[in-house]
């Protein structure tokens, strides 16, 4: 029985990884075709009055919404006639528009709505991200080594699954598209984000010998129950359940 479990556990494993290498191989790939299209102009929800509003928090100097008159606290009316009600709607509309496109903006200033014509940019993937990949590789490299030379010795298959969520944290970034496979990889990226710390704690009480209080379950339950609300709290964040205060910028 104990042998069925360990082959079961071994080929979940492997589906996961497989799974988690092609993810991280198409998402490669689309970081290098897709670029993220920017206004240069940061978007953030306020409530006025009893609306709310996508209100520009910052406007990068010589971004496409400086030159075309966008300040910052002017409020976001409209993109090419679609109502835009709040910070969302605008990434949406910008990312179904695409880069180096021109987009009528309607622009609340002050009291007065005024237009602005702007030419969509797209943003520059910082060079650091393309070293998180490979540094991502080498966490599977080690890992896989690691467990298929010493597959059977304790604390293995432990170790393999740190390095397996290391991979995930540094090779899943979301390219902007918000698609369905793009949605996996970001939240594949924050579970992973909040896993492997745990992990890490997790071995490190438990290797090469389990701790004398880390030896009931019940406790070792414990070390994950702060992740565990960490990602129900974010969760709640990104579907909209839970709502947090006003930034103050």
């Amino acid at each position: 029985m104990k042998e069925f479990k360990q082959q079961l556990v071994g080929a979940l494993l492997v589906i996961l990884t497989v799974a988690a290498v092609v993810a991280g191989a198409v998402n490669f790939e689309q970081q290098q075709k897709y670029h993220l299209p920017d206004d240069g102009v940061t978007w953030l929800d306020r409530t006025v009055g009893e609306r709310q509003q996508a209100v520009a928090a910052f406007v990068l100097p010589g971004s496409p919404g400086d030159k075309a008159g966008i300040h910052k606290d002017d409020a976001l009316v409209s993109i090419n006639g679609a109502l835009v009600e709040n910070s969302q709607q605008a990434t949406y509309i910008l990312s179904k528009l695409g880069a180096w496109r021109k987009a009528e903006y309607r622009i609340l200033h002050g009291t007065t709505e005024v237009p602005a014509s702007v030419v969509i940019g797209e943003a520059e993937h910082d060079r650091t991200l393309y070293y998180q990949y490979a540094v991502g590789l080498v966490y599977l490299c080690v890992g896989l080594f690691v467990y298929f030379r010493r597959g059977n010795a304790p604390r293995a298959q432990h170790f393999f699954l740190l390095c397996l969520a290391s991979f995930i944290l540094f090779t899943f970034h979301y390219s902007g598209k918000l698609n369905a496979f793009d949605k996996i990889i970001y939240y594949g990226n924050v579970l992973a984000g909040i896993l492997a710390p745990t992990l890490i704690l997790h071995f490190c009480c438990i290797f090469p010998e389990p701790q004398k209080w880390a030896r009931k379950k019940a406790v070792i339950a414990l070390l994950y129950l702060p992740g565990l609300v960490l990602a129900t709290v974010h969760l709640g964040v990104t579907l909209g359940s839970l709502r947090t205060a006003e930034p103050l910028i």
